[in-house]
């Protein structure tokens, strides 16, 4: 099927370059840049750091340190640290318009804004001693990004800007790894000024998307079709072939239902932006974190990796222990949209009762779970307000 999928966008963009069969593209500049590229095309000033987790895996953060209008301002900026979802990267934050691109709209602002990035995705796939491909570096779910990648990537920030605490903005998966990071990590949650969560999900039994049925499907036969270690590996030269197909306008609706799939049916998604977001789209990431969201969604709890008879030379238990979010004392501010197929509602209303410090929550009938972040109405109904939160937490 992706093979098909390849040769027919070949053959269109082929025949769009003899002739135009299909007439011209509509192919937005942000198509063929990675983050750096989009940052600094739009006008703002770009970095990039790398640091190594406890368990000898590199990451890369992108930081946008100042909005375009602000350059002279010697104030210390408060930092911010962006986080993506499952599947995702850090240019996530950025493939809108700087105007709907919570990343340049929070660094105009003025906070000092920085991008994470998970393990495994395509800008952070170095380790100290294993390769990519290796099933040693794939030994990984979202756990090991919470319990290494966020305390590595916050400390990092921290000593950089000389600042004892920070905004932590997380979508999806990204909200996750924040849960059990900071309910399980006292001192690190102590850093957290404020946890903004963007279609939080920790439980997902509820999950309505066509696509996690396979998911029911038996481990074994999960594992031949998501691949032995790397999932979503689709490669550079993929991605080019299918923002290119999907940068013609009559195709630009067909293309997203890719995420309406995914995510839910929405009126809201900015369609002219389909080819950027599916130039990056989806990432990378280990077959053991599908396994673990697998195990989430078949059991409906919320605990650590199951491996079964070897539990108890994990756990000393014969059962994965929960993550405890009680235990998280950082305030919280959540968004949930009503019509989300991933972080459906009913299992957000079994999250947040756990939370003992929930500062603010907004019900978004309307959202499915792009909106928060590709959605044209996301200044209007999250990014306005993380704004104003802010603000009063000065």
């Amino acid at each position: 099927m992706m093979r098909l999928f390849v040769t027919i966008a070949y053959l269109m963009c082929s025949a769009d370059k003899s002739g135009g069969l299909i007439g011209m593209t509509d192919a937005n500049p942000e198509v063929s840049m990675d983050v750096g590229e989009i940052v600094r095309y739009h006008g703002y000033p770009y970095e990039e750091h790398e640091v190594v987790t406890d368990d000898g895996y590199y990451l890369v953060m992108q930081r946008i340190p100042h909005g375009r209008d602000n350059l002279g301002s010697t104030a210390p900026k408060a930092a911010v640290l962006l986080q993506h979802g499952l599947v995702l990267e850090g240019s996530n934050w950025v493939t809108n318009l700087p105007n709907s691109s919570l990343g340049f709209i929070l660094a105009d602002a003025g906070y000092d804004v920085w991008i994470g990035n998970s393990r495994g995705n395509s800008w952070s796939r170095k380790h100290k001693e294993f390769a990519f491909y290796q099933e040693e570096y794939s030994g990984y779910s979202f756990h090991e990004m919470a319990m290494y990648d966020l305390p590595a990537t916050i400390n990092y920030i921290l000593q950089k800007t000389g600042q004892e605490q920070l905004y932590y903005v997380a979508y999806s998966q990204g909200t996750t790894t924040g849960f059990i990071a900071f309910s399980s990590i006292p001192e690190l949650d102590r850093k957290i000024k404020m946890f903004f969560a963007l279609a939080p999900i920790t439980t997902s039994s509820n999950m309505k998307s066509p696509l996690v049925k396979v998911l029911n499907l038996p481990e074994v036969l999960v594992k031949l079709i998501l691949g032995r270690t790397v999932v979503f590996d689709n490669g550079e030269i993929l991605q080019q072939v299918t923002s290119r197909l999907c940068s013609y306008s009559i195709l630009k609706g067909i293309c997203s239902l890719v995420f309406y799939l995914a995510g839910g049916f929405t009126n809201s998604l900015n369609v002219s932006r389909t080819d950027v977001y599916l130039s990056r789209y989806p990432d990378s990431t280990s077959l053991k974190n599908m396994l673990h969201w697998r195990q989430l969604y078949l059991t409906g709890e919320f605990k650590y990796y199951d491996y079964g008879k070897d539990n108890m030379l994990h756990y000393n238990q014969t059962t994965p222990p929960f993550y405890e979010l009680e235990n998280m004392k950082a305030p919280l501010a959540a968004w949930y949209g009503g019509k989300d197929w991933i972080s459906a509602p009913e299992d957000v209303n079994i999250t947040l009762p756990h939370i003992t410090n929930v500062a603010y929550k907004k019900y978004i009938p309307e959202f499915v779970h792009f909106d928060f972040l590709w959605g044209v109405k996301a200044y209007e109904e999250v990014y306005r307000e993380i704004l104003e939160l802010m603000e009063k937490k000065l």
